[in-house]
């Protein structure tokens, strides 16, 4: 019965809605929409109300009422199911069939009761909502047009009416229809206007589309631009920094016993340079690859994920006499290059930033919230003064000279990119003299946000 109904939907559907690709044109792909899902309901509807049209054709001779049934249900599967005709002339058939059917209803029943006009108020709706704003008027038009008709029929006595005690004189009949025309003028001039506010909102959401498509073209460009100039940064510049090493190397080697102290520091100086130059360039190569990670998302177990840490950084560890501590860390379903990323430059600054003399202690925390995870990394070391918060995030943005703190200015910066494609947020809490707490949020639906 399921399959049944799934193919009577689609048959509707192909004949009476237009293309996908056509409802970027405006309100006409909804029009038909509308139009066909209507059409889908009507249908059944149509042979249920069968059942009182054969009550009345038995029981009180109104053979007329079965007849007519008969007739729309017809014309109603041609609209359906018929191919090849255009979606307009099926709604134009649709449309008059309905007001043919209220006008035989009139001539057969009562319509100064007013019951009947309700099929005429009916019509001239529907019609307005899925024809073209410019033909609105043309069904009060109809509408004013039929109620003249009958009140002439009426008044002359062109048909025999003698059956309808209630349509008795043309007052009657003018003060029921009168408040029917209103009605239909005053949908002809107000749900045009929606569908023109429809209309303009749609057009600026396809120039948004249509502007967003741009900016994403050129940030495309950009980020090519960026990729090229990280293979050159990781290649090409990189041999002239080893060309520097390598001569600095063979200067102390060949000609060391001929310079004095001050000539040796500075090919130190000069090594160091080349080595820390090599560094940030590596560094830098790193920040432009996390908008663009190759990996896939899958489940990523944070407890052997930080046992690795702690064997990538036995020696580290040890020479500092530090301690790292975490309970019940969770599985979770992310970009593992990123997320180990996050950790391992957050526990390395929190090794790095010590307090001279103190053995340092980070202690690693998780907490489940209803849409994310929520890590924490609680270190003891130096602290952060409050108004240096953001700047630490920045690119090569430094609080502390290299003869203090080794590094490049890029760790953070990148645990920040990584956190925030993730769809994360990341920030901290530090006392000077006390340590920092750096913590991130990880969503639980990574997949949604990364497509």
């Amino acid at each position: 019965m399921i399959e049944i109904w799934s193919k009577y939907k689609r048959a509707i559907l192909a004949n009476c809605v237009l293309s996908s690709v056509e409802a970027n044109k405006g309100v006409n792909y909804w029009r038909n929409s509308l139009f066909a899902t209507t059409l889908i309901f009507i249908l059944p509807l149509c042979f249920i109300a069968l059942i009182p049209s054969l009550f009345l054709s038995t029981f009180e001779n109104k053979e007329y009422i079965t007849l007519l049934h008969f007739i729309t249900i017809g014309l109603m599967c041609f609209i359906a199911f018929v191919p090849s005709v255009k979606t307009a002339t099926r709604k134009l058939i649709f449309s008059l069939t309905v007001y043919a059917f209220a006008i035989t209803l009139n001539i057969f029943t009562s319509p100064s009761s007013g019951s009947v006009l309700v099929y005429f108020l009916a019509a001239c709706v529907y019609s307005i909502i899925i024809f073209d704003n410019k033909y609105a008027y043309w069904w009060s038009h109809l509408v004013l047009f039929i109620s003249i008709f009958f009140g002439f029929a009426i008044a002359f006595d062109l048909i025999d009416f003698s059956h309808n005690v209630d349509m008795s004189s043309v007052n009657e009949w003018i003060a029921v229809s009168s408040n029917l025309i209103f009605l239909c003028y005053l949908s002809s001039a107000l749900i045009p206007k929606i569908f023109k506010g429809i209309e303009n909102y749609i057009s600026e959401q396809q120039q948004l589309k249509t502007e967003l498509e741009a900016s994403k073209k050129a940030l495309q460009v950009k980020n090519e631009e960026l990729e090229h100039y990280a293979y050159v940064a990781s290649h090409d510049l990189q041999e002239p920094l080893r060309m520097v090493t390598s001569f600095m190397h063979k200067l102390s080697s060949n000609y060391g016993d001929q310079l004095d102290e001050k000539g040796k520091k500075y090919i130190t100086f000069a090594e160091n340079g080349a080595v820390r130059m090599k560094q940030i360039v590596l560094d830098l190569l790193d920040f432009s690859r996390v908008n663009r990670p190759s990996d896939k998302l899958e489940r990523v177990d944070l407890d052997a994920l930080l046992s690795n840490y702690l064997e990538l950084r036995e020696g580290t560890i040890a020479a500092a006499s530090a301690k790292i501590n975490w309970t019940d860390m969770p599985t979770i379903w992310t970009i593992k290059p990123l997320i180990t990323t996050v950790f391992h430059n957050l526990l390395d600054n929190g090794l790095k930033y010590r307090k001279k003399d103190t053995a340092p202690s980070i202690d690693i925390s998780a907490r489940e919230q209803k849409d994310y995870w929520e890590f924490a990394i609680s270190d003891n070391g130096i602290g952060i003064e409050s108004q240096f918060y953001d700047k630490i995030f920045k690119l090569f943005q430094r609080l502390h000279n290299s003869n203090e703190y080794e590094g490049t200015g890029v760790g953070l910066s990148i645990a920040k990119r990584s956190v925030e494609f993730m769809g994360g947020q990341i920030g901290l809490h530090s006392l000077v003299g006390v340590g920092s707490t750096f913590y991130f949020t990880i969503p639980k639906k990574i997949n949604e946000r990364q497509d």
